[in-house]
C-alpha cells in the first residue's frame, strides 16, 4: 500500500528567506527550497571541514565514493531490529562530537534557528527506545545519486514514519571550485508499495522524474539550504581545488501530529 500524495504542488520553484510562512510551505511542497545565507563564518566553516577531515570517516557501499561521519536510519531499514539502531546512536555522536569540540555545533544553531519562527517545539527525535541520531557529515566531491526520502515508506517502524511533511537540510562548509549542485525534482515519491514492503529509494529511475520542474541550487559554503526531501533529488560531481571536497552536514526535519518539527538522519 502507497502513502497516499498530492499532486505537484510548487507555487515558486525558487529560494526563499527563512520564517514561518516559507517553513511552513516548504514542509507542504508549495516552495523549492529555503536558503539561510550566513549561517556560519568564514572561518567556522574552515575550522569544521578542517575537523572533518580528522575525523572518523567510512563510507557508504554505493556506487560514487561517498564518505561520511556518524550514522544513518537507512542502513537499518532491511531486516535490523530497531535496537539496533538505538545501540549503536552513543557511539555515532561521539564521532561527531569530536568535530563539533574543534569547530562548532551546526545541528543545535540549526534548530535554534528554526525554534525562533516556528511555533511548536523544535529537537532531535525521540521514543521509547531512547534518542535518534541527527547530523550526518558527507564529502560528496563526486556527486550523490537520485534518491528519495519520506519517513512513513523509509522507516514505517519507527515514531518518524508518523510525519506528514519533511525537509532535508545541509550545511556546507565547503564548495567544489565547480559543480556539486544539487537538483531536487518536484515530483513527490508515491512508489507502489506491498503490505510490509520497504522500497527501494536510491538511485530512482529517471522515469520517476520526466517532466517534472526542478530546481538546482548551488552549494555555497557557510550557508544552510533546506528542500522537501520527498521530492527525488540528486547531487552532480564537481571539480576540486587542491584537496577541497564538497562538505557538508545534514538530517531531516519531519513535522509530527501536532506541529512538533523532529529532526534525525
Amino acid at each position: 500500500m502507497s502513502v497516499a500524495v498530492s499532486a505537484p504542488t510548487w507555487t515558486s520553484a525558487a529560494e526563499h528567506a527563512l520564517d514561518a510562512d516559507s517553513l511552513r510551505q516548504l514542509l507542504d511542497n508549495r516552495i523549492g527550497a529555503i536558503r539561510i545565507a550566513g549561517f556560519a563564518t568564514p572561518a567556522e566553516c574552515r575550522d569544521f571541514a578542517q575537523a572533518a577531515r580528522r575525523g572518523r570517516v567510512k563510507h557508504y557501499s554505493v556506487g560514487r565514493k561517498i564518505g561520511y561521519i556518524g550514522m544513518a536510519q537507512y542502513e537499518y531499514r532491511w531486516n535490523r531490529p530497531k535496537a539496533d539502531f538505538f545501540a549503536d546512536v552513543p557511539a555515532a555522536r561521539a564521532d561527531l562530537q569530536v568535530v563539533f569540540d574543534a569547530s562548532f555545533d551546526p545541528v543545535q544553531r540549526l534548530i535554534d534557528r528554526l525554534q525562533a519562527v516556528w511555533p511548536h517545539p523544535v529537537g532531535v527525535a525521540r521514543e521509547a527506545l531512547g534518542e535518534y541520531f541527527a547530523g550526518i557529515v558527507r564529502f560528496a566531491g563526486e556527486g550523490v545519486d537520485l534518491h528519495a526520502d519520506w519517513a512513513p515508506l523509509n522507516a514505517p517502524g519507527y515514531d518518524v514514519g508518523q510525519i506528514d511533511g519533511q525537509l532535508g537540510w545541509n550545511f556546507f562548509a565547503e564548495e567544489l571550485a565547480s559543480g556539486g549542485d544539487t537538483t531536487v525534482h518536484n515530483a513527490p515519491w508515491d512508489p507502489p508499495v506491498a503490505p510490509g514492503e520497504i522500497p527501494q529509494s536510491y538511485g530512482l529511475d529517471r522515469d520517476v522524474v520526466a517532466g517534472a520542474p526542478s530546481l538546482r541550487y548551488r552549494p555555497t559554503a557557510g550557508d544552510v539550504v533546506l528542500f522537501n526531501s520527498r521530492n527525488p533529488h540528486e547531487v552532480a560531481g564537481g571539480t576540486a581545488v587542491g584537496d577541497g571536497s564538497r562538505i557538508s552536514i545534514g538530517s531531516f526535519v519531519g513535522r509530527m501530529p501536532g506541529g512538533r518539527l523532529v529532526l534525525w538522519s
